[in-house]
């Protein structure tokens, strides 16, 4: 009986595991993070995560607006990146921070320096992704209105180099990525400040135990060795003129 007993546990247990479901994750491209490969360092913490514990992630890849957006109505299980402690009231109504977060800094970039004044800026003249318009609105004491948004930062960096907004407003990382990818250089950038990168669960009674496990976790990770090769562009000046040196710093 005891063996029979131990057989149909052995069974459940198994039968638990294998029905265990992967965390539906969801990302804005946000390289070196998040790449379009599904690939970046934050990918990496993730896969970090599956290897000390049983939780497994379903990436996938859509705007920040979306990805907030699916979270309210429990479409995905987790939400990123977000500015950790300054997002809108409106998001921590429905939306629960992890503890992990990464020191990250939002820049100006513009070809003409003299638009890194703020009033210098012409309406639908600066651009930023999806979603972010109403942060970096409280960011800069403007109106959101001042900002036209675009769906990818792939397609906000193309419309820059192309001249159809003066300024563009995004995580310093990302955007210098893939200004060096395009071989573009001689930019000038200004930081707006840092700006912590986090993410997020829905905040119901299930949320908050999934962040808890998430927190135990990531708290016995290597993160400096997980995130060392960002640290290039966070200790760069918080102003000054992007070169190939960048890359190497």
């Amino acid at each position: 009986m005891r063996v029979l007993f131990g057989l149909i546990l052995l069974l459940l247990t198994t039968k638990a595991i294998s029905d265990t479901k992967p965390l539906i994750i969801a990302f804005e491209p946000f390289p070196p993070f998040i790449t379009q490969d599904k690939d970046g360092l934050t990918v990496d913490m993730l896969r970090a995560i599956e290897q000390h514990s049983s939780l497994r992630f379903d990436i996938r890849l859509m705007t920040y607006a979306r990805a907030k957006h699916e979270l309210k109505h429990g479409r995905i299980d987790i939400a990123g990146h977000t500015p950790k402690n300054l997002e809108t009231a409106a998001f921590y109504e429905y939306a629960l921070e992890l503890d992990w977060q990464i020191q990250t800094t939002s820049d100006l970039f513009a070809f003409d320096e003299k638009f890194l004044n703020i009033d210098h800026i012409k309406r639908k003249r600066i651009g930023t992704t999806s979603g972010n318009a109403d942060f970096f609105a409280q960011q800069l004491g403007v109106e959101p209105d001042i900002f036209v948004e675009v769906r990818t930062l792939h397609q906000l960096v193309d419309m820059f180099i192309k001249g159809r907004i003066d300024v563009l407003l995004f995580e310093r990382a990302s955007v210098m990525t893939l200004l060096a990818e395009k071989g573009v250089y001689g930019i000038h950038y200004q930081s707006i400040g840092l700006i912590p990168a986090s993410m997020a669960v829905f905040k119901d009674q299930s949320g908050v135990a999934l962040k808890k496990q998430l927190d135990g976790v990531i708290k016995t990770l290597d993160l400096d060795a997980i995130f060392s090769g960002y640290l290039q562009y966070i200790h760069l000046p918080s102003k000054g003129v992007t070169s190939k040196l960048h890359e190497n710093h």
